[in-house]
């Protein structure tokens, strides 16, 4: 309906988060959501935009052994599909994936205001996709994120208000984040069965 949501789904190792989160996934209506995923990987929370990079190339069709030649057209005509007034975000997305960048005034800019660029790309991306269709963002093991990536969400979820997005993140107790105060964030707690429900199970 247009006012994004946030939903967190907490609980220890092994209670089965993940396995809740792919029969949610295939329970989606077919055609009518578009569903993306990010995965954060306990080794790899030195790799900066890990569950990033995941979603933006699922987002653009991006497989493993596309050439850089391949994946610099995906960029362009799905940018160019999206909306034409996009084109300033295809240089972020080049250097987020690790690309060459054809933009020489991006190349030059300091550090920080590359990265802005980087989180305002991807992010305008999903809010303008969520215009055409809702979508579903799941991020899954969210307590091995990277700083980087972390910091991307934080400014995802501050511009959730107004997008057909519900971003799913699931975590373990643990891991604290700063946006449970929001009024559109969710925690739902998923414990341990208990006697008689392991017994049926």
């Amino acid at each position: 309906t247009g006012a994004g949501q946030v939903v967190g789904l907490v609980g220890d190792a092994g209670v089965g988060k993940s396995r809740l989160l792919i029969e949610y996934r295939n329970q989606l209506p077919a055609g009518e959501f578009a569903y993306l995923e990010g995965q954060c990987f306990q080794y790899g929370g030195n790799t900066i935009y890990l569950p990033v990079l995941t979603i933006v190339k699922s987002y653009f069709d991006i497989r493993d052994d596309d050439s850089e030649d391949t994946i610099k057209t995906k960029l362009r005509e799905g940018t160019n599909l999206l909306d034409p007034s996009f084109k300033d975000t295809v240089p972020p997305l080049q250097l987020l994936l690790s690309l060459s960048v054809d933009d020489q005034s991006f190349i030059e800019l300091e550090p920080k205001l590359k990265r802005e660029r980087i989180f305002d790309s991807v992010r305008n991306i999903l809010i303008k996709e969520s215009e055409k269709q809702p979508i579903v963002i799941a991020v899954d093991d969210l307590h091995w994120i990277d700083k980087t990536s972390e910091e991307f969400l934080d400014h995802l979820i501050n511009s959730l208000t107004n997008a057909r997005i519900l971003l799913l993140l699931i975590y373990r107790p643990e891991y604290n984040h700063q946006w449970g105060g929001k009024s559109y964030y969710t925690q739902i707690r998923l414990d341990q069965l208990g006697e008689a429900s392991s017994i049926e199970l």
